[in-house]
């Protein structure tokens, strides 16, 4: 009876914190629709105009497409097909676009998947660290700024990072070798998060690279004791593969029907790595991407040439211009690497620093509420790992819930850097940070249990 009321007690905490989480959210969500009223932009950021407008595209034209049929693979489709709803109500009741009350109503869908990623956190969390650790993770990820901000934005993390979180919890379940694992010949939890990464990819592109980081990781960390265990680890990892390869594949076969090549996720890599690696870079995001048209003026007029003489040119405009920032950014790094360097210390400090640095984010009282929060998150987690030290496998768990931040700064590093890029990170963080938390609530308990970790360690 006791164990059915601390179970109902349980349920009662998580249904309290993942409610908190949405309305927290929802209150901001109307509160920034209104302050970009104010300043008479339904959309603040471009990136979210451009989601919107291939959702409008999608919806009106049936054509996946931003501004011509020559930026078909502009972005990747999973955001914009999920805002493609509120589009098509906005485009039926005949009014311009965007209107305020849908992509209000986007931003709503947005605090849900916020919610739900709270409660990715908080039962994570409490499969390492029992109860306690898994609420107050909830509470820290429930008001993080950084995590409020992402699901408010009408920006691609909405969806992206309950992605990516739902993908790392499953792939971890994985290792574990959990009775409940008994679908798919006991890889069900590595399919889920197979299908969950790719889905995370086609939303956020820059997650692509995220198993050459995993895997080598989780195959440390297992110490796998016997050949079958190691056996099996390996199909795990085979498995995850085929999986990604078949969910993505829909995607793959378009582009290659538009462009003749092989395009995983979309053609704005060339543009992006060029952001982050030419002449003039800042380290931020700051031309608009200008230099694309400038790249694309370039290629027309050098191609006008061309068909002067009747030669042929290669693929697609889009893939062409793609091609050519990506070789340029690559050839400006090669030929300035100190540059380089540079940048990529600028670009750290741009991703990390407490206070954010967007412009779009003027308001101070949220600057300081995402300094606060975040310092709070790394304190807490550098905590939870000392509280984790004397038990190698947990240990191994809440690495494993740092990994993430490690992949983004690496990448950020290349990249142009912004706060908005650590926000998944962090978010994960949240679930090392909630057993620092609690081991300070709790301390003569986890003194107990770094005894006992400690005793298994010397046993063995």
């Amino acid at each position: 009876m006791s164990q059915l009321k601390r179970s109902s007690g349980d349920r009662a905490w998580t249904i309290a914190i993942v409610g908190f989480a949405i309305v927290l959210r929802m209150i901001a969500a109307v509160v920034w629709q209104f302050q970009c009223e104010a300043v008479g932009k339904t959309l603040r950021f471009g990136d979210s105009y451009s989601y919107w407008t291939i959702a409008r595209n999608l919806v009106v034209d049936g054509q996946y497409q931003f501004g011509s049929s020559e930026s078909k693979i502009f972005r990747a489709p999973v955001y914009p097909i999920s805002l493609a709803p509120f589009a098509w109500c906005e485009h039926s009741l005949g009014g311009e676009f965007p209107q305020w009350p849908f992509v209000l109503a986007s931003r709503l869908l947005g605090c849900l998947l916020g919610g739900f990623v709270v409660w990715l956190v908080m039962r994570w969390t409490r499969d390492i660290a029992g109860e306690n650790a898994s609420r107050c993770s909830g509470l820290l990820a429930a008001s993080y700024c950084g995590a409020v901000g992402m699901s408010i934005f009408v920006l691609s993390e909405a969806v992206a990072t309950p992605l990516i979180v739902l993908s790392m919890w499953l792939l971890w379940r994985s290792t574990k070798g959990s009775n409940e694992d008994q679908r798919f010949g006991g890889y069900g939890f590595t399919v889920g998060s197979g299908i969950a990464f790719a889905l995370a990819c086609l939303a956020r592109p820059s997650w692509g690279l995220w198993p050459l980081v995993a895997f080598p990781f989780l195959l440390i960390a297992s110490k796998a004791s016997s050949l079958r265990e190691l056996r099996q680890r390996f199909f795990s990892g085979i498995v995850f593969l085929v999986v990604v390869v078949w969910a993505m594949a829909p995607w793959w076969v378009r582009n290659y029907r538009i462009t003749g090549k092989f395009v995983p996720t979309t053609l704005q890599v060339g543009a992006s790595l060029y952001d982050g690696w030419h002449a003039g870079a800042s380290g931020s995001s700051d031309e608009n991407m200008d230099f694309s048209m400038q790249t694309m003026n370039r290629i027309v007029q050098e191609e006008s040439m061309l068909a002067n003489r009747k030669e042929q040119v290669e693929s697609t405009l889009e893939w062409r211009i793609d091609r050519r920032l990506n070789k340029e950014a690559w050839d400006w790094a090669r030929e300035n690497p100190s540059d380089v360097l540079k940048l990529g210390l600028i670009k750290f400090r741009k991703t990390w620093s407490p206070v954010p640095q967007a412009r779009e984010l003027s308001n101070r009282w949220v600057r300081w509420w995402e300094a606060f929060s975040y310092v709070l998150i790394v304190i807490l987690s550098a905590m939870g790992i000392y509280r984790l030290r004397g038990d190698r496998k947990r240990l191994a768990d809440g690495l494993w819930m740092v990994l993430p931040c490690v992949y983004l700064a690496i990448l950020h590093m290349v990249f142009v850097g912004s706060v908005r890029y650590r926000q998944p990170g962090v978010l994960v963080l949240c679930g090392l940070a909630g057993i620092g938390l609690a081991s300070l609530w709790l301390k003569k308990d986890w003194e107990r249990r770094d005894a006992d970790g400690e005793a298994r360690e010397s046993k063995q």
